[in-house]
């Protein structure tokens, strides 16, 4: 089940903070609950806002990730960028494919004019590729330092992966 990100949901993304999530994703490392509350909240009023979209990858009641998306040019609703990640003991159970495909279906029935979906994969993350191709998305190529400094790395290479719809 996909839903929209929840005040509770801090101790799912303070996790996620203490895992290898932070190595792949813009999710800090090391959150302190109150930093994880602050962390929800901001990304929660945000989205609220017309921000991106996150929702909780939720199994049998508990939160296992999250996948969303954010229109990444103002001017151009016809493109979404697509992210995610699963909390280390929910993966291998197919569960970032089923919520990136979900999303992505959701996104093409409310966004008329949505002509392409994209994410990017940040080198040296096969498992997130693997992800992306079984959705359908195809590696289009390598970007340079596409990923700003994040969680004490410099700029990271990172995979585009586009999927085009209709």
């Amino acid at each position: 089940m996909l839903r929209p990100l929840a005040p509770h949901d801090f101790e799912m993304i303070a996790a996620a903070s203490k895992s290898d999530v932070p190595d792949w994703t813009f999710v800090p490392r090391d959150l302190s609950e109150v930093e994880a509350k602050v962390w929800v909240e901001k990304r929660a009023a945000a989205s609220a806002a017309g921000g991106p979209i996150r929702l909780v990858i939720e199994v049998n009641g508990e939160a296992a990730g999250v996948v969303g998306a954010y229109q990444p040019y103002a001017n151009d609703p016809g493109l979404l960028e697509a992210f995610y990640f699963v909390l280390p003991e929910y993966r291998r159970r197919g569960l970032a494919s089923a919520a990136l495909s979900l999303m992505g279906e959701h996104a093409k029935r409310v966004t008329p004019e949505l002509r392409r979906l994209q994410l990017f994969v940040i080198e040296g993350n096969p498992a997130s590729a693997r992800v992306a191709e079984r959705v359908g998305y195809r590696r289009e190529g390598l970007v340079a330092k596409q990923v700003m400094a994040v969680n004490g790395f410099g700029p990271r290479d990172a995979a585009l992966y586009g999927l085009i719809v209709g």
